[in-house]
């Protein structure tokens, strides 16, 4: 009786394929269960932290929930969960949005600085003393990039943004700073309680005024 012989290699390949395609699938299932779970929001809210304790903490900008068509099949969903990867982690182009002119008014800090996240994709971390809202505004049609310079600007130059002190149980009137750490963040911050931001790890030590050179819109 006679064998074949087949060349090691030949032997591993099947196994190899059978392992890419598991991971792959387990990859995609993973992706998928991460962008459908429920959000951080359903945990403690950080409004509340602070109430209780008086002590300064960041809450982080969100993107916009997408609502997944109902009835999709098996690829379409998988279709839609890289797309909806893509819009949250993907290379963004700000010089193809378009913002047109609209009147000055009271804008909320913490919405519109997400809308500048959906734009740019950097990340803001907001003290959550601030509580009120800016004055903005612009003439112009403007593209991505120009539109959040505009709004940072408009943060960083209105000296009477509403706040409120959770230790003290008060409100307060003050200036923001926007200090970028790094790239793809920044941390927004009263300015005088920048000093507490630091004592408590925070904010690094040696930050001390905003980084965000203003530019005029």
């Amino acid at each position: 009786m006679s064998t074949e012989s087949h060349p090691p290699g030949e032997a591993k390949k099947p196994a190899v394929v059978r392992l890419w395609f598991v991971a792959t699938v387990l990859g995609l299932a993973a992706l998928y269960a991460w962008l459908v779970w429920p959000s951080s929001e359903l945990g403690i809210d950080v409004f509340t932290l602070s109430r209780e304790d008086g002590k300064s903490r960041f809450y982080a900008t969100t993107y916009s929930k997408m609502q997944r068509p109902p009835h999709l099949r098996l690829y379409q969903r998988v279709v839609w969960t890289w797309m909806e990867y893509q819009r949250r982690h993907g290379k963004r182009n700000p010089a193809a949005f378009s913002f047109p002119a609209s009147p000055v008014g009271p804008c909320s800090i913490h919405g519109l600085l997400n809308q500048c996240m959906e734009v740019t994709g950097t990340r803001y971390l907001i003290a959550v003393e601030i509580a009120g809202a800016v004055e903005f505004g612009n003439t112009n049609t403007l593209n991505g990039t120009q539109w959040v310079a505009a709004f940072e600007h408009a943060i960083e130059t209105n000296d009477s943004v509403i706040c409120y002190d959770y230790a003290k149980k008060r409100n307060f009137q003050d200036m923001l700073l926007l200090i970028r750490e790094r790239p793809g963040l920044v941390k927004v911050v009263p300015r005088s309680k920048l000093v507490d931001y630091q004592k408590a790890g925070l904010v690094k030590a040696d930050e001390e005024k905003s980084e965000t050179n203003p530019k005029q819109m």
